[in-house]
């Protein structure tokens, strides 16, 4: 009796010891699941985070650099660049449960690819990752995935299990760590445009499941990044000597006559476009503010800091601002702007030190110019800078008196207008039968436009509206002054006087100097021919007259004489002037430096300076100004 109750009490504490065995080892498999489940569910709220604060965040699974394949956690990695530790999960509860980013040979995994199939300008390996070896998933604001772990049909892996047998291997010739076995696997696996799913087991390879495993040592998890914190800095944009770009830029070719000691120059009731970049040494998000450091205050487009807006291409940040002049702003008026930068830590950097000119802009005087650059009209600001393109295949362009149109030639024998913006082209006249004919010039009231033509020998004036087609060009009375003094073959050329809608300057052009002509529509005989010989003369805003000489000097002068100022450029064409009443002004020449563009200084009665207003590839020339 006492053995059949002795029996029964050691039958009974098996059935417990294998009872308790059983409910140990299921409860190690639900404990492995749960984590699973926060492993895979912390992979989704990074990917939709990522996409709402538009920028990268991501998951590291410790290898201890390279030479352990398993671990009891990972950790979280946030910034744009040189991402930080900011998070470690140990998945300990009752047992610990290990992890590992991992392949299998069962099925064919190969390394992932490099890029998005967005195209992203993201790249893992430019994300700059506290410890590369490590396995890393990285999340993307497009909502894609970057991994360094052997993918298989677009999904990395990573294992879970009560113990897990791994150690470094290589798929495609890069390291990656390879599975041999594992107790109560779940797999979780995250596809390359962010999808997460769970799989219970390994069902590709039954055989690497094991109840019996030697857990593999664990790699340690790594620590927090360091509070400390360093000072933002300014940089260098790609392809430029300084991290600030205005737009619309000023031309450095004449900036240092223009505004010299500015950093730019705007017009009057235009704005400027700031853009600056920077980095963080910590990987910081960084904010930008502009404000005005002393004066009647402009208008920022913005009041506040703002977060700068991080490019993974160029691994930096990235601020554009607006700022107007203050209503009144007058030419001469400068104007002190200052970036700052912050981290929102305590770190700070200003800008105006490291740029040329301090961050001053100069309101630049009135003025536009039109030229042809190879086939095609363009305009400017009269010291050559803002250019952009108004019409192609077109030559000689010629401002009206209000600024509104430009007249040029279209082919050899026909006229065109244009609006400054390019919208609209009107093909005014085409003269047949011709030998000869000159560029446009508008009238004082801008509502004819002057033309000199010949034919048969014969030098003639005439006129079309300027937005009609078609026009055959309507005669001015024969006037023997222009016939007497400008002779068949000399190609002459126009100018209408400001203020004076019946008088027009009349010379040779593209050969020798000749007598140039003053001629009177309304009092025909009674035109007069000026003291003086000359070329491609036009009348400068004052009332004088700018001219090429001779002996191809660029000269100005009265009407009556005597001679003014001269330049020594040895073969100047096309001079072109905004003189005022009081002789100051510049003056626009086709210079003799392969035909380019250059600005001369008119300094009270003293030509001054020579600069090169383009440095296109293109021939640029044929340059006049509206005033």
């Amino acid at each position: 009796m006492i053995e059949l109750i002795l029996s029964l009490a050691l039958l009974a504490l098996g059935a417990v010891v294998l009872a308790q065995g059983f409910i140990n080892l299921r409860g190690s498999r639900v404990h492995v699941k749960a984590e699973a489940e926060q492993l895979a569910e912390l992979m989704r709220t990074l990917r939709q985070q990522a996409i709402t604060e538009n920028r990268p965040l991501g998951l590291g699974f410790p290898t201890q650099g390279g030479s352990r394949a398993v671990s009891n956690g990972y950790y979280q990695l946030e910034g744009e660049h040189h991402p930080k530790v900011l998070r470690r999960v140990t998945m300990a509860r009752e047992r610990s449960v290990q992890l590992s980013g991992c392949f299998w040979p069962e099925m064919p995994f190969t390394q992932p690819p490099s890029s998005t199939l967005s195209n992203s300008s993201y790249k893992l390996n430019n994300w700059q990752v506290p410890f590369p070896q490590d396995g890393v998933l990285m999340f993307l604001p497009s909502g894609e995935v970057l991994t360094n772990l052997p993918t298989v049909q677009g999904e990395a892996a990573v294992v879970l299990g009560y113990a897990i047998e791994a150690a470094p291997g290589n798929v495609g010739g890069q390291p990656a760590m390879q599975l041999q076995r594992v107790k109560g696997p779940v797999v979780v696996w995250c596809s390359l445009f962010g999808e997460v799913r769970l799989e219970g087991g390994l069902g590709s390879a039954p055989a690497r499941v094991a109840e019996v495993v030697a857990a593999g040592d664990s790699a340690d998890l790594p620590g927090l990044t360091s509070s400390s914190n360093g000072n933002p800095i300014f940089v260098n944009q790609p392809l430029r000597s300084a991290p600030l770009e205005v737009s619309p830029p000023a031309n450095l070719n004449t900036l240092s006559a223009v505004a010299n000691g500015m950093s730019g120059t705007i017009r009057r009731k235009r704005y400027l476009s700031l853009k600056v970049t920077a980095r963080d040494p910590d990987g910081d998000a960084l904010w930008c503010t502009w404000k005005q450091r002393s004066g009647v205050s402009g208008t920022f487009t913005k009041t506040e800091d703002v977060r700068m807006i991080y490019d993974p291409k160029d691994q930096m940040w990235v601020a554009t601002w607006a700022w107007h002049p203050p209503d009144g702003a007058v030419p001469g008026d400068e104007f002190p702007l200052e970036a700052t930068i912050e981290d929102h830590r305590g770190g700070s950097a200003t800008l105006s030190g490291l740029i040329s000119g301090g961050g001053q802009f100069r309101i630049l005087t009135p003025g536009k110019l039109a030229f042809r650059r190879g086939t095609d009209i363009w305009i400017s600001n009269w010291d050559g800078s803002d250019p952009v393109i108004v019409a192609r295949n077109l030559t000689r362009p010629r401002w009206s008196r209000d600024a509104g149109a430009i007249v040029c030639m279209n082919g050899s024998f026909g006229l065109s207008v244009v609006t400054p913006d390019g919208r609209r082209r009107t093909d005014v006249c085409t003269v047949t039968g011709a030998t000869w004919l000159s560029p446009g010039s508008f009238n004082a009231y801008n509502n004819r436009i002057v033309v000199a033509s010949e034919s048969a020998g014969v030098v003639h004036l005439g006129e079309v509206t300027p937005w009609d087609t078609a026009q055959t060009p309507s005669d001015w009375p024969v006037d023997h002054v222009l016939t007497d003094n400008i002779p068949p073959g000399s190609r002459p050329v126009v100018d209408c006087k400001p203020g004076d809608v019946n008088q027009v300057l009349v010379s040779p052009s593209g050969g020798a100097p000749g007598p140039m002509v003053l001629i009177d529509k309304s009092q025909p005989g009674n035109s007069i021919v000026l003291p003086m010989t000359g070329s491609e003369a036009s009348f400068c805003s004052s009332g004088e007259i700018v001219y090429r000489s001779a002996d191809g000097q660029v000269t100005r002068a009265p009407l009556g004489g005597p001679v003014g100022a001269t330049a020594s450029l040895s073969n100047a064409h096309f001079p072109r002037s905004t003189l005022d009443s009081s002789g100051n002004g510049p003056v626009v020449v086709s210079g003799d430096d392969g035909g380019e563009n250059c600005l001369i200084y008119q300094n009270g009665n003293t030509l001054t300076g020579r600069l090169k207003l383009f440095s296109f590839p293109e021939t640029c020339t044929e340059p006049d100004f509206a005033y």
